[in-house]
């Protein structure tokens, strides 16, 4: 239960802060709202009154918001940097966070009610904790499917499904299928017609996904890039509202527009379905809300609300399935409630005002020109730019830097990623650091590592000793950027990154007083290999010693697995290969008399199976290499007793083996 404190029941107001979430329970009875403060407001709709608020619990935004269960006792699911589940009475909130193992709180019924409700995917939490190679993904959203599939959308815009096994429910999923290209604007991504996925990829293109398969349904180009996205579970209808103002209604399985009308003077924010009727809603960045039609030359019903000095910007809608009722809340934090009837036409049974005023201009504008001019370099440049330069309010920070990473994680243009990382830097410099990881990773080559380096030093002409010799006194930030440059002068840098590496004394010294700043030395050498790619062939011997110093950090080990990965030659694949093979080959006697079953294979083989599947099939020491960890290890089946029951579990060494030939045997595939 919340604190008493923190629990109020009192008059009509608006929110404080923006509106970031809206709810309406589906008997129209009950709305809800969140703000980007974490507070949660609950309504009367039927007669536009505020009943309770709470704040202080969230932790962060209000991201999500939906009503379950059954009028007598509705439920209202909120998800933000945690899921919460609310119990509402007349009287109080009951509120449980959900645990860290998920959806304990939830029956197969509320889950069902989930999916069906929330086909925006953002129920991180919601569906149980996520084991396995999921945890790498960074997830930003997800959602599960009918057959299962948990679908992740994550910050670098892929979208990927997964599946656990049967019966498993703390055992590591798999993945089923991977969708590529163009990243996914996680805010365009929505279910439909028995959970199909409608994606809108950041170039303004909309894809449809068959959600068991990942193979694409359709794809269209709609006349305006789109800005908000409505689809209906049960039918294949998606709903685009666009930069323009416009609204168009599509069929999901041949792409064939149904109808577009021009519905608003300003971008379309948001979108919501009335699901058992033809009705659907949008708000938009000119303050209006507007009821539709499917095949309606005009609207059903238009709302424009009284002038106001504060932001008048609509960002968020959710109605009844009848679309007799709707609750609209605003960047300004104002909630307005609408009713509809055939008869009476759109008629407010709340106005709202808005009752926060931002300093330093419409900063949501300039975001949303930062997520939607990837394609147009100069003008994502002055969005940019403009959004530094001003004096960004703390509750626009987060999202000022999510949209600025975002950016320079998936933006195709170098100079607009360049101008990002600038901005980023000036805002939250560590934030840039990751930021930057992720864009070397992801971008190769075009000189922005040497360029950025140049800008934050003053330096234009560094040698690459004198980089070399900077890496250790240096900070986080200084430090991928002077690393990344490094690779990117590539052959002519490996000779003097590979000595400065092969200087340090192996096997580490874990008591010198210098420990630390050695291995993030080693971490930042490492990298610049990385980046060189193949060109870095000549220092595998010396990667091979670091990753099998087992005085060393954790971090700069994983470095030295990757680098080899990405250099990524036969050569390389053969060089551990014929070490995997001597050691599986090896004997090792104890003086109890057990022999060990292998010698330090387990790190080889992770690094093989990471190395480009080409490199495999080149290769001529994998197979034979393969062969002696089984000849080694025979079936790798081996038995443990646990309170009286025999259980079997597969050698690790013999896991990895066989799918190093499953990627071998892809790769012959393709």
């Amino acid at each position: 239960m919340p604190d008493e404190d923190d629990l109020c029941i009192g008059p009509s107001e608006d929110h404080g802060d923006a509106v970031t979430a809206v709810a309406v329970s589906p008997d129209g009875r009950i709305g809800a709202t969140g703000a980007r403060s974490g507070e949660i407001r609950l309504w009367d709709l039927r007669h536009g009154l505020l009943t309770a608020y709470v704040g202080g619990l969230q932790g962060g935004p209000v991201e999500s918001a939906a009503f379950i269960g059954d009028a007598r006792q509705p439920r209202l699911l909120t998800t933000g940097p945690s899921a919460s589940l609310w119990m509402v009475t007349a009287e109080a909130l009951e509120w449980r966070q959900f645990p860290w193992d998920g959806g304990r709180l939830l029956t197969s019924s509320d889950r069902e009610a989930v999916l069906r409700q929330c086909g925006d995917l953002r129920w991180l939490g919601v569906f149980g904790s996520l084991y396995g190679s999921i945890k790498s993904e960074s997830p930003m959203a997800l959602g599960r499917t009918a057959s299962g599939l948990i679908v992740v959308s994550s910050d670098e815009g892929l979208i990927r499904a997964w599946r656990r096994p049967a019966g498993e429910t703390y055992g590591d999923a798999g993945l089923v299928w991977a969708f590529g290209g163009d990243a996914a604007d996680q805010r365009l991504t929505r279910c439909c017609d028995g959970w199909r996925l409608v994606v809108s990829p950041r170039r303004g293109r909309v894809v449809v996904l068959d959600s068991e398969s990942g193979a694409v349904v359709t794809a269209f180009v709609p006349p305006a890039r789109p800005t908000a996205i409505a689809a209906h579970p049960d039918r294949p209808l998606v709903v685009l509202g666009g930069r323009d103002g416009s609204l168009s209604w599509w069929d999901a399985r041949s792409a064939h527009c149904l109808g577009r009308v021009q519905a608003h003077g300003g971008r379309v924010r948001a979108l919501a379905l009335a699901t058992d009727t033809d009705l659907v809603m949008s708000v938009s960045q000119d303050g209006t809300a507007a009821l539709w039609r499917l095949h309606g030359r005009g609207p059903a019903g238009r709302f424009v609300p009284p002038t106001s000095s504060g932001p008048r910007e609509l960002t968020h809608v959710a109605g009844t399935p009848d679309g007799r009722c709707w609750l609209v809340g605003g960047r300004g934090g104002q909630v307005h409630v609408l009713h509809w009837s055939g008869h009476a036409g759109l008629v407010p049974q709340r106005v709202g005002r808005p009752s926060w005023v931002m300093d330093g201009g419409d900063v949501e504008t300039l975001l949303d020109d930062v997520r939607h001019h990837w394609d147009d370099g100069p003008a994502s440049v002055a969005a940019v730019r403009e959004l530094a330069s001003g004096d960004l309010d703390e509750a626009w920070h987060g999202s000022a830097v999510d949209a600025l990473t975002d950016l320079i994680v998936n933006g195709a243009d170098p100079a607009t990623r360049e101008a990002a990382v600038i901005a980023l830097a000036e805002i939250d410099q560590g934030k840039a650091t990751t930021a930057l990881y992720q864009m070397f990773g992801r971008h190769d080559g075009h000189g922005s590592a040497g360029r950025l380096l140049a800008y934050f030093t003053g330096e234009d002409e560094s040698t690459t000793e004198e980089l070399v010799a900077s890496l250790p006194g240096i900070g986080d930030f200084l430090g991928v950027l002077t690393s990344a440059a490094l690779g990117e002068r590539g052959a002519a840098a490996v000779p003097a990154v590979h000595a400065a590496l092969r200087a340090f004394p192996f096997p580490t010294r874990e008591d010198a007083d210098h420990w630390f700043r050695d291995e993030s030395t080693k971490y930042r050498l490492m990298y610049a290999l990385r980046q060189a790619g193949a060109a870095a062939a000549p220092a595998t011997p010396t990667l091979l010693a670091v990753l099998e110093d087992d005085e060393i950090y954790r971090d700069t080990r994983h470095q030295a697995k990757v680098t080899l990965q990405a250099i990524g030659l036969p050569e390389t694949a053969d060089t551990i290969a014929a070490e995997v093979r001597r050691r599986a080959d090896l004997v090792v006697h104890h003086e109890d008399g057990q022999d060990d079953d292998t010698e330090g294979c387990s790190l080889l083989l992770e690094v093989l199976l990471g190395m480009p599947p080409a490199a495999l099939v080149a290769s001529r020491e994998v197979g034979p290499a393969l062969e002696a960890v089984r000849r080694r290890l025979g079936d790798g089946i081996r038995t443990y007793e646990d309170n009286g029951e025999v259980h079997e579990y597969t050698v690790f060494e013999i896991r990895l083996a066989d799918c190093i030939d499953e990627e071998i045997a892809e790769q012959i595939k393709r």
